[in-house]
C-alpha cells in the first residue's frame, strides 16, 4: 500500500490526476494520469486503485465506446488486464501500480478498429466470478493526438473447444471434478496455440483439462505469438467447478445360479461401495452377489459424498440371472 501511495503522489506532482467518476453502485476508485492526447503509436496509462471492490476481481480492457446502457461490443484481444487481490496466476495486484497499455488501433472479435476515428476507452467490469453483474461497469473515454498510428494487423481468430463445444472468452462454463475434458484449439493464421492452466484448481496437459477440485473456479488461457500478417492473440476461459459424479465402473451384467460374482468394491473416485438387493432372486453380502433364481436381479449401490469434491452415489443396477 505504501508503493500505491507513493505512485499516486508522484502522478499528482508530475501530471494531472484523473479520478474515475462515481456510479451509484460502483465501489472502486481508480486514479491515473490524463486519458487524452495520447501517443497514437502506443501509450501507457499509469495509475492505481485507491479503493477496490470486495465483490471479486476485475477486468480492465480497451474497448470501443458502448451504446448507452450496454456493455462494449468489441474489446481488444491483447490490451487487457485481470486485476485481483488474491494473487491468482495471470492476475495483476489491485494494491500495486497499474500500467495499462493502450493503442490507437485495436483488434477484437475478428475486426480491427481505428481509435482515432472511433470512440474508444478503458472499460472496467467484474471478472469471471460475476460475469452477469454490471454494478461495477465503468467506461473511461480516451483520445489520441495526431501522428503516426500503431501498425494495424488483422486479428487472429482462435477457436477453443471443450469436448467439441466452443468456449467463449471471459464467460464461465461448468466443469465437474475429473470430468473428461478434451481441448482443441486452432488459429486462423495457422500459428500454434499455446494453452496454459492459470490456476492450481485445474491442470492442463496433452490436450486434456482436468478439474482437481469439485468447487471453486479455474481458468484456461490461450496465446498465439502473432506474425507479420496477424496480430498476437490471447484470452482467458473461466470455469465454475462442480462436484464430480460417482459411478460403478465395470459392473457385472449377468449372473448364473450357483456362481457368485464380485461387484466393484470402490467407485471411480475410490469411495467404498455398499450394495443392497431389491430382489428376491439374488442376495448380496458385501460386494458379492449370488443368484437365487432366474429373472432380473435389482440392486442399489451407494457411497458417501466428499465435500468440495464429489456427490454421493445412489445407483440402481439391473442384472440378468440365467
Amino acid at each position: 500500500m505504501k508503493k500505491m501511495i507513493t505512485l499516486i503522489s508522484v502522478l499528482a506532482l508530475a501530471i494531472p490526476v484523473f479520478t474515475a467518476p462515481r456510479a451509484s453502485a460502483e465501489t472502486f476508485v481508480f486514479q491515473s494520469g490524463p486519458l487524452t492526447n495520447l501517443d497514437p503509436a502506443g501509450a501507457t496509462v499509469n495509475g492505481g486503485f485507491t479503493k477496490f471492490t470486495t465483490k471479486g476481481g476485475m477486468y480492465m480492457q480497451q474497448c470501443i465506446a458502448p451504446v448507452a446502457g450496454a456493455r462494449p461490443a468489441t474489446c481488444s484481444d491483447e490490451l487487457q488486464l485481470w486485476i485481483s487481490t488474491k494473487g491468482e496466476v495471470g492476475s495483476v495486484s489491485a494494491t500495486g501500480p497499474i500500467a495499462f497499455k493502450v493503442s490507437s488501433t485495436i483488434t477484437g472479435r475478428g475486426v480491427a478498429v481505428d481509435c482515432t476515428k472511433t470512440s474508444c476507452g478503458i472499460f472496467f467490469r467484474l471478472d469471471r466470478s460475476a460475469t452477469a453483474d454490471t454494478s461495477e461497469d465503468l467506461f473511461l473515454p480516451i483520445t489520441f493526438r495526431e501522428g503516426a498510428a500503431a501498425p494495424s494487423l488483422p486479428a487472429d481468430v482462435v477457436t477453443v473447444t471443450l469436448n467439441a463445444k466452443p468456449l467463449t472468452r471471459n464467460v464461465p462454463m461448468a466443469l465437474a471434478y475429473r470430468q473428461s475434458a478434451k481441448i482443441v484449439a486452432t488459429a486462423q493464421s495457422g500459428l500454434p496455440v499455446m494453452l496454459t492452466s492459470l490456476t492450481p484448481e485445474c491442470s492442463y496437459a496433452n490436450g486434456t483439462l482436468t478439474a482437481l477440485k469439485g468447487a471453486g473456479q479455474c481458468a484456461l488461457a490461450h496465446r498465439t505469438a502473432g506474425n507479420d500478417k496477424f496480430a498476437a492473440s490471447s484470452a482467458n476461459y473461466p470455469f465454475i467447478l462442480e462436484p464430480g459424479t460417482q459411478k460403478v465402473e465395470r459392473a457385472t451384467k449377468e449372473l448364473k445360479k450357483g456362481k457368485p460374482k464380485a461387484m466393484p468394491a470402490e467407485t471411480n473416485f475410490g469411495e467404498t461401495i455398499s450394495y443392497r438387493s431389491l430382489s428376491k432372486n439374488c442376495r448380496v453380502e458385501l460386494n458379492l452377489i449370488e443368484a437365487q433364481k432366474r429373472g432380473i436381479c435389482t440392486i442399489v449401490a451407494t457411497a458417501p459424498a466428499k465435500e468440495g469434491m464429489w456427490l454421493a452415489l445412489k445407483q440402481e443396477l439391473r442384472i440378468r440371472v440365467s
